[in-house]
């Protein structure tokens, strides 16, 4: 992973951080989950700046973790450090001074989706579409999944998503509330960047005093669902099913789970 993999280019008022793996649907390994936290903080951070845009690259927002041989995201101990630093871009989203805007133009899959729906707009180009298929390769929804997706769209539609891994395309998206926007794909960047543009002629002072206000309302919960994700993904991650679950998917089959655990 090069730090060309996530690049931020800015615009006046206007930074926007780009995930630039487009052969790997954006999906990020550790070193460039660490990297893409980062550069989301120095973009908000600089000075002048009012205002920060997420998007990808290429065809796909991002494809979550990099599950393939060269980026695995291996069990045990470097699964666990995956999940804590996918939970640093999340909270880096969230605890930014700033509005950050997400332009999804494309899938938005695993922790992908998470990145997404913690900004504080979610632009999505038509053709764009949501999914979390962790339980199929052994895994729970991470990144803060487990709450901000019930909170964003109800326990029933996210249950749609989390337990039955329903792919949800952009205009349904929209009418759950995951999404704030959907447009034609060639207008994605623009109307992201005027939504953008929007935010930074407000009163930065009462920007940064109400996304505060919005994430105290929140947090408590958001960090203490990360904290339950943590602990039971790393256990998945040890397990069986998550090997099954791996190996299934590269040889691109179906994967073969054995009997749930006794409690």
């Amino acid at each position: 992973m090069t730090h060309d993999a996530v690049r931020v280019t800015t615009d006046g008022p206007i930074a926007t951080v780009t995930l630039s793996r487009p052969d790997r649907l954006n999906a990020l390994d550790l070193a460039g989950m660490r990297l893409l936290a980062g550069r989301l903080r120095e973009a908000a951070g600089r000075p002048g700046v009012r205002c920060v845009l997420l998007t990808g690259e290429g065809r796909g927002f991002c494809a979550g973790a990099d599950v393939s041989p060269e980026g695995a995201a291996a069990g045990g101990a470097d699964g666990r450090a995956i999940v804590a630093a996918a939970n640093d871009v999340v909270l880096a989203v969230i605890r930014a001074d700033v509005p950050v805007v997400a332009a999804v133009n494309g899938p938005a899959v695993g922790v992908g989706v998470s990145f997404a729906i913690a900004c504080d707009a979610v632009v999505a180009a038509d053709t764009s579409w949501f999914q979390l298929p962790f339980v199929r390769i052994g895994l729970l929804p991470d990144g803060g999944a487990t709450h901000l997706l019930p909170a964003a769209i109800g326990r029933v539609r996210a249950s749609r998503m989390a337990l039955f891994a329903e792919r949800v395309p952009a205009a349904d998206a929209l009418a759950w509330g995951m999404v704030s926007h959907v447009v034609p794909a060639v207008e994605l960047l623009g109307t992201a960047r005027a939504l953008a543009a929007g935010a930074a002629g407000a009163s930065p002072e009462a920007l940064r005093r109400t996304k505060r206000a919005l994430r105290r309302a929140a947090a408590d919960g958001l960090e203490a669902a990360m904290r339950h994700e943590l602990q039971e993904q790393g256990e998945l991650l040890d397990g069986p099913d998550y090997a099954e679950g791996l190996t299934a998917l590269r040889e691109r089959r179906e994967p073969r789970f054995g009997p749930a655990h006794p409690w």
